[in-house]
């Protein structure tokens, strides 16, 4: 936060648990970890930011969403007893709870751009999730820890970098100044049409 801050941000806090929709004026969604599976029925239920979420993302927001909010942005969480809590829909598949923790520091090359990365960029990250879903046919990344073998992950799509990858932004200043170009780049857009 501090270096989005540094980079010129204006940021602007919000939940997706009590606010019926996304603050007005802003040019970009920034979905970090945490265990929405613990408040999936909380969510579900604030319809308003749902659908909020969903159409901006939508028209083309730069958004990115990492772990837990990968999560949120899946069509549905399945909780660890089986319950389904419809989210935002924006990636078309579910995050299903399950008791395999994967945990570690992965290497990752992008196998496509997105609105942090571009195609062949090596960047470093870490994964700590219980969920799981499936992937799209053509994944964001390609990943590798330090005794695993190459793994596809994350989904994208024009305007949205979504992954179990924590990015380590300290290391790559150039990550997100890239989102954050994007970020004005729509917002130019929006005043222009």
């Amino acid at each position: 936060m501090d270096l989005l801050q540094q980079l010129g941000a204006e940021l602007v806090f919000w939940s997706p648990l009590t606010d019926p929709e996304l603050p007005k004026d802003v040019c970009g969604m920034y979905f970090g970890g945490g265990f929405p599976e613990v408040f999936a029925q909380e969510l579900a239920a604030n319809r308003g930011a749902i659908a909020s979420v969903k159409t901006t993302i939508l028209t083309g927001m730069p958004t990115y969403a990492e772990c837990g909010g990968l999560m949120y942005l899946c069509d549905k969480i399945i909780d660890f007893d089986g319950n389904s809590w419809t989210m935002v829909g924006a990636i078309p598949t579910a995050a299903t709870m399950g008791s395999r923790l994967t945990l570690g520091y992965r290497h990752c090359v992008a196998l496509q751009d997105s609105p942090l990365l571009q195609t062949n960029d090596t960047v470093w990250g870490h994964e700590f999730h219980r969920s799981a879903s499936e992937l799209p046919i053509q994944p964001l990344f390609q990943t590798q820890g330090f005794s695993t073998s190459p793994t596809p992950e994350g989904w994208r799509l024009p305007n949205l970098h979504a992954s179990y990858i924590h990015l380590h932004f300290g290391t790559r200043p150039d990550i997100p100044a890239r989102f954050l170009q994007h970020c004005g780049s729509w917002r130019d857009s929006r005043v222009l049409s």
